[in-house]
């Protein structure tokens, strides 16, 4: 009798520890699920809030920087051959300007503010995509601010921005801030700077980095390239 409970015993435990490990261990197909949901809840999430999150970090960081120095810039004054204008900035305090809807081509390369609310710049001919903001499918805005920002808006914010306003210096804009596409395929914000020599020069706030047609390294964001210090090798703007 004794024998008999001993072996019950032993496999009552027995069976209680098996059951247990089986609850711990996920199967293949369980893990398989539980991979699914992950990726999915990664797809799923808000990217616009994450987004933000982000620009509000660097946004503190660039905040930091009055008046900057561009040095991205040309020792001569762009011919107007050169570029196609897609907008004019405004004054400070004016209302903002609307980019319509619509295609600009320069020399080979084109832009396009499309209806799917995507800013794509791309080869004219081939239709190959040298860079693009990311935005697509919504309704969106482009808007050229006062503040020297060029924001994509839809009705609930912003889901693009160039983060130009880096070089507004006061209640002071540069002069002929523009948004154009060059003729070797650059999208980019430009205005008027000033040489050593007093001759006017070409100044960029910010670009596409598509330079020749190259496929850029920064999708859905403006490069920048500014200094404080314009002995570093900035040059001041024209206002």
């Amino acid at each position: 009798m004794k024998k008999n409970l001993l072996i019950i015993t032993c496999l009552f435990v027995l069976f209680s520890c098996t059951k247990n490990n089986n609850t711990n261990v996920p199967t293949n197909e369980d893990q398989k699920k539980s991979n699914d949901l992950s990726i999915t809840a990664k797809a799923g999430a808000d990217s616009l809030n994450k987004n933000d999150t982000t620009k509000k970090a660097r946004n503190k960081s660039i905040n930091d920087v009055s008046c900057a120095y561009s040095q991205s810039y040309s020792t001569s004054h762009w011919s107007p051959s050169y570029y196609t204008v897609i907008g004019n900035f405004p004054a400070a305090g004016a209302p903002s300007n609307i980019v319509p809807k619509g295609t600009w081509q320069a020399g080979p390369y084109a832009f396009n503010n499309q209806g799917d609310g995507n800013l794509v710049v791309y080869v004219h001919a081939t239709g190959k995509v040298l860079w693009n903001s990311e935005t697509f499918p919504k309704t969106t805005r482009l808007e050229l601010q006062n503040d020297l920002n060029m924001v994509l808006y839809t009705a609930s914010g912003p889901v693009f921005e160039s983060q130009t306003y880096i070089f507004k210096c006061g209640t002071k804009n540069p002069r002929n801030t523009m948004l154009v596409l060059t003729v070797d395929g650059e999208l980019c914000i430009i205005a008027d700077g000033i040489n050593g020599n007093g001759s006017l020069a070409t100044v960029t706030l910010g670009g596409t980095r598509t330079f020749g047609g190259v496929v850029t390294p920064n999708n859905a964001s403006f490069f920048k390239l500014y200094t404080t210090h314009p002995q570093d090798g900035g040059i001041s703007f024209a206002y």
